[in-house]
């Protein structure tokens, strides 16, 4: 009896390792299973992580080209235009007068009139009266052909400038003297005040011909009348200048 219960003893542990060794094997599949669907979760989840970054960084790319087209919507017309010549903003603005744009600094010059075919009486050319003038540049600031208007307040350079000549001598001098002198008005203060003031003479025997010219920096109101009076030697007067500019 005792050798037959012994005998039968190895064959169930036989047995018992056999089922654990086929349970171990079913659990390792198991786990490697289990792994390899995780494996594939996680490589499913990073493609889609990859594919969200690619299409939100070309959204980006997209949303830059967009913003930078809506805030420069003529840059890519500009550029490509560039190569045939200036844009017509541009040829228009060379253009223009500077008259036209009144923001620009304003710029007056004159020249004097035509000169009169009569004699020096019946033309009224005498002395202690103011230039008349014509406007080559500033017309509308130019008032009774006499005076030039500042348009707005600031510093100006006025200038004149003035050829002498002995064209009408009457042999009573050969030394003849010459007097201009350049003045200030405004209703404003409604007092002629003097800027400028020019002596200078010229030899009818020697010189033949001289120039006179005045020119300075003056701080100007609005409104004020800038004029040229010849006190004496109107009649030695060649041709002149007269102008200001705004600095």
């Amino acid at each position: 009896m005792g050798q037959d219960l012994f005998g039968n003893t190895v064959p169930a542990q036989a047995a018992c390792g056999v089922v654990m060794t086929d349970m171990s094997r079913d659990e390792s599949v198991f786990i490697l299973i289990k792994h390899c669907r995780d494996m594939k979760q996680q490589e499913t989840r990073f493609r889609l992580i990859t594919l969200l970054l690619l299409l939100s960084c070309t959204a980006l790319y997209i949303f830059t080209i967009w913003a930078d087209l809506r805030k420069h919507p003529n840059s890519g017309s500009s550029a490509q235009g560039s190569t045939d010549g200036p844009s017509p903003a541009y040829s228009k603005q060379d253009r223009d007068c500077p008259a036209d744009h009144p923001e620009r600094k304003p710029r007056i010059h004159l020249r004097p009139l035509p000169p009169c075919n009569k004699t020096w009486s019946a033309c009224n050319i005498t002395d202690g009266l103011y230039i008349r003038w014509d406007a080559e540049i500033g017309k509308k600031h130019l008032k009774d052909e006499r005076a030039i208007v500042i348009p707005k307040e600031g510093t100006y350079f006025v200038y004149v400038r003035i050829a002498l000549g002995c064209h009408d001598n009457d042999g009573t001098a050969n030394f003849k003297m010459f007097y201009a002198g350049l003045s200030r008005w405004n209703e404003a203060y409604n007092e002629t005040i003097s800027l400028m003031y020019a002596r200078d003479g010229i030899s009818c025997t020697s010189q033949k011909f001289r120039s006179v010219f005045m020119g300075q920096l003056f701080n100007l109101f609005k409104g004020d009348h800038l004029r040229v009076r010849i006190d004496e030697g109107y009649k030695l007067i060649t041709t002149s200048s007269f102008g200001a500019y705004l600095t």
